[in-house]
């Protein structure tokens, strides 16, 4: 990249030339990042939950599925109560192994909040970090709007355990991409402005290399500017019309 930001101090690119180079150097990053899968990145998780019968059972919540082929089916079991608004808290949730009784971990202070009339908090198995093994989310707050929170917990195998992510957790709406490694997150700030920011993983962390904001003057008026990571900075690096 420090190549690309010595023209770029020079002369701007324009904005063709500049995502034709982005996308060149993101699909050589999505094969290295591919080589350090350490589990089964083919594998595809498959999960069932069951619901309590109605706001007057309180029964928790327990969900069954998969996070590797060659790991035993998990259960998850949720702790919930309903706050003053109607909206359904999850406390706690423990985690057993399919054939053992007791759970091998607890994750207490969860603080998932969602609508009673979203199933099961919107519980999901999914690879987030692109290693191979499943992970698990749970809406952390719903909004009006666009913008969805989830908090993140993903498998650690050397831990044997969930650990969650605070940093993923402070991501919008996130969309995560297998082929490109890449987690896509849709924004929007005010009527006037949003935007899409797409995140890597490095070293455990996620990293923000790429970012389209667009701006409305009017109904028919709106312009999009380009950032990109360039020597560890995002920069801009383009605009161009909407669309």
């Amino acid at each position: 990249m420090a190549a690309a930001g010595s023209a770029l101090a020079q002369e701007p690119a324009p904005a063709g030339a500049h995502v034709e180079g982005v996308a060149a150097e993101a699909a050589a990053g999505a094969d290295a990042r591919r080589e350090n899968v350490r589990g089964d990145e083919t594998f595809q998780s498959s999960y069932t939950c069951v619901s309590p019968s109605g706001a007057s059972d309180k029964a928790p919540i327990v969900c069954e599925g998969s996070i590797s082929p060659v790991l035993p089916e998990l259960y998850f079991s949720l702790s919930w109560h309903l706050d003053e608004f109607g909206d359904r808290a999850i406390e706690t949730v423990h985690i057993r192994r399919k054939g053992e009784v007791e759970p091998f971990q607890t994750i207490g202070n969860v603080a998932s909040l969602a609508a009673s009339q979203i199933p099961n908090n919107d519980f999901e198995l999914i690879d987030v970090n692109f290693d191979g093994y499943h992970d698990f989310r749970l809406i952390a707050a719903g909004t009006a709007g666009p913008n969805v929170l989830y908090r993140n917990w993903l498998w650690e195998p050397d831990e044997e355990a969930f650990v969650g992510n605070a940093a993923l957790d402070e991501l919008v709406s996130p969309e995560f991409d297998p082929e490109t490694q890449e987690i896509v997150s849709r924004w929007r700030s005010s009527a006037e402005e949003g935007g899409v920011d797409i995140y890597i993983w490095e070293e455990g962390r996620t990293v923000l290399i790429h970012r389209e904001t667009d701006r409305y003057a009017g109904p028919s008026a709106c312009t999009r500017t380009f950032f990109d990571r360039i020597d560890g900075e995002l920069r801009e690096t383009g605009t161009g019309a909407c669309g």
